[in-house]
C-alpha cells in the first residue's frame, strides 16, 4: 500500500470513529408529548404514558402531576403526584389535569408536557342532552317529560317538577311532580317547562328542557271590547273607583289590581287589589292605571285602563268641612267663593221613566268646581215647558250634597213618547240669581 492509501484510510477511520462516539452522547428529544388516559371522575385514577423519545439508551422517565384551571392553563404541582398514576380527589373536582414526563440518559435530560385533561366531574350525574317535554300545548290535554341523556356512575335515578312560566318562558314557578301533566285553566296564556333531577351515588345534578309553546284554551277567552274605565277625583285621600269595560265571550268574574304609574303612565307597579282604591300621599305625583282580569271557564284575560290624571296633593281641610263616610268632604256653602263655582254634579229621577201623571222625584247633588260636597246650597229646578209640571219653591242640599224636590204633573202633560227638560239652579244664599258662585245645568227626563 503508497503512503498516500495509508493517510486516506487512517482518516477515514478517525472520522467514523468520532461518529460513533458522538451518537452514543445524544440526549433525550420528545418527538410525541404524554398522553393521559381514565375516566376524569372523582375517584378514578388516571394514567400518563412517557409519549415518544429520541436518545441514547438506556432512558428513565420521572412523572409531575399538575393541577390546572378548568381552561387548562394556570398550573400548580401537585406535591404527591410524583408517579405514572393518578387518584382523582375533592381537590381537583373542575379542574384539568396535566403531567410533565422528564426523560433522562447518561447524556442529559428534557421534559414534555400532556395535552390538558378533561374537567374532572365529582361523579354525579352530567347531563349532555336536556329534557324534552311532548304533548298538545292545550288546556285539558296531557303532557309528558323524558328524562334526557345523562352520563355518571350508575344507576340514575331521576325525578321530575313542572313549572309555569310566562308567555317568553321566563318568571318560572313549580307547580306539580312526576312524569306527566295534565294542563289546566291556570295555564292558560303561559308556557311550561320540566326540571329533571338525576341522582347517583356521588349526588344529584337537575337540567330543564326547553319551554313548551303558549298554552291555548280549551275554548274562547274572555275578549276586551272596551277598556276598563277609572271614576273619582285623582287627589289625595279621595277614592277611585274601577269598572270593568265591556267583554265578550261570557267571563263570570272580574279582578282587579292597581298600578302607581310614573307622571307619564309607563313603568308601573302593583299596589292594591280591590274593586276601589284609596290615593295616599305615595301615590301624588303618578298616574293610576287598573288591570282587569275577566275570568270564564276556559281561562283569563286581562285589561288595562288608560291611566288616570296625574294624582294632586290633598287640599288642607278648611275650617267647618265635615268628613262623610265616603271619604268625602261637606262644606257650607257660605265657605265656597271665587274663583271656586258651585257645580250640579248629580242629578236622579224616580222613577227614571215617567208612567202617567203621578209624582215623582228629582234628586240633584251640589260640589264645588275642587270636588267638595256643599251643603246649603239653594237648588232651584223648573220644567219645560212651563205647562207640564207645576213649579216648585228651591230647597237646600243636606250634608251629603244631595237635595230631594218633589214635582206634580199637570193635565197637559203628554203620558208618552216625550221628555220632560229642566232647567237647574244651584245658588249661594245672598248672591245674584245670575252671578256669583252659581251655576246652571239643563237635564231631563223620559215620558212613557
Amino acid at each position: 500500500m503508497s503512503r498516500r492509501a495509508a493517510l486516506l484510510a487512517g482518516a477515514a477511520l478517525l472520522l467514523l470513529g468520532g461518529a460513533a462516539h458522538a451518537a452514543r452522547r445524544t440526549a433525550p428529544a420528545n418527538t410525541s408529548p404524554p398522553t393521559i388516559s381514565g375516566s376524569a371522575v372523582l375517584g378514578s385514577t388516571l394514567t400518563a404514558t412517557s409519549g415518544s423519545w429520541s436518545g441514547t439508551t438506556p432512558m428513565s422517565f420521572g412523572y409531575r402531576w399538575q393541577r390546572c384551571s378548568s381552561s387548562g392553563d394556570r398550573c400548580e404541582t401537585i406535591k404527591d403526584g410524583k408517579s405514572q398514576t393518578y387518584k382523582l380527589s375533592n381537590r381537583d373536582v373542575g379542574h384539568r389535569l396535566r403531567v410533565t414526563v422528564t426523560a433522562s440518559n447518561a447524556d442529559g435530560s428534557a421534559a414534555a408536557v400532556s395535552a390538558p385533561s378533561a374537567v374532572v366531574a365529582d361523579g354525579s350525574p352530567v347531563n349532555t342532552a336536556p329534557p324534552t317535554i311532548s304533548g298538545t300545548i292545550k288546556q285539558g290535554e296531557t303532557l309528558s317529560a323524558t328524562s334526557g341523556t345523562w352520563t355518571g356512575a350508575g344507576p340514575i335515578s331521576f325525578s321530575f317538577q313542572w313549572r309555569r312560566c310566562d308567555s317568553s318562558g321566563g318568571d318560572c314557578r313549580d307547580t306539580s311532580t312526576g312524569q306527566t301533566r295534565q294542563l289546566g285553566v291556570d295555564d292558560v296564556g303561559h308556557t311550561i317547562r320540566v326540571e329533571v333531577r338525576a341522582r347517583n351515588s356521588f349526588g344529584s345534578t337537575r337540567a330543564t328542557s326547553a319551554a313548551t309553546g303558549v298554552v291555548a284554551p280549551r275554548g274562547p277567552l274572555p275578549a276586551s271590547t272596551a277598556p276598563p274605565t277609572i271614576a273619582g277625583l285623582a287627589r289625595e285621600g279621595q277614592v277611585l273607583t274601577a269598572a270593568p269595560g265591556s267583554w265578550s265571550n261570557g267571563p263570570t268574574s272580574f279582578a282587579y289590581r292597581w298600578r302607581r304609574c310614573d307622571a307619564n303612565g309607563n313603568n308601573c307597579d302593583g299596589f292594591a287589589d280591590g274593586r276601589q282604591v284609596r290615593l295616599t300621599s305615595a301615590d301624588v305625583g303618578h298616574r293610576i292605571r287598573v288591570v282587569v282580569s275577566a275570568t270564564n271557564q276556559y281561562g283569563t284575560t286581562k285589561a288595562t285602563s288608560v291611566p288616570s290624571a296625574v294624582v294632586a296633593r290633598a287640599v288642607p281641610t278648611p275650617s267647618g268641612a265635615i268628613k262623610l263616610p265616603s271619604g268625602e268632604t261637606s262644606l257650607p256653602v257660605a265657605m265656597i267663593a271665587s274663583p271656586q263655582r258651585l257645580v250640579v254634579s248629580g242629578v236622579r229621577f224616580v222613577p227614571a221613566r215617567l208612567v202617567g201623571r203621578q209624582a215623582f222625584i228629582g234628586r240633584f247633588r251640589v260640589t264645588d268646581t275642587r270636588g267638595y260636597v256643599v251643603r246649603g246650597a239653594l237648588v232651584y229646578a223648573v220644567g219645560l215647558p212651563y205647562s207640564w209640571v207645576r213649579i216648585a219653591p228651591e230647597a237646600a242640599t243636606g250634608t251629603d250634597g244631595w237635595v230631594q224636590i218633589t214635582f206634580f204633573p199637570t193635565r197637559f202633560m203628554p203620558i208618552r213618547h216625550a221628555a220632560v227638560v229642566f232647567f237647574v239652579r244651584a245658588r249661594k244664599p245672598g248672591d245674584s240669581l245670575l252671578a256669583g258662585v252659581s251655576t246652571r245645568r239643563l237635564v231631563q227626563v223620559r215620558i212613557g
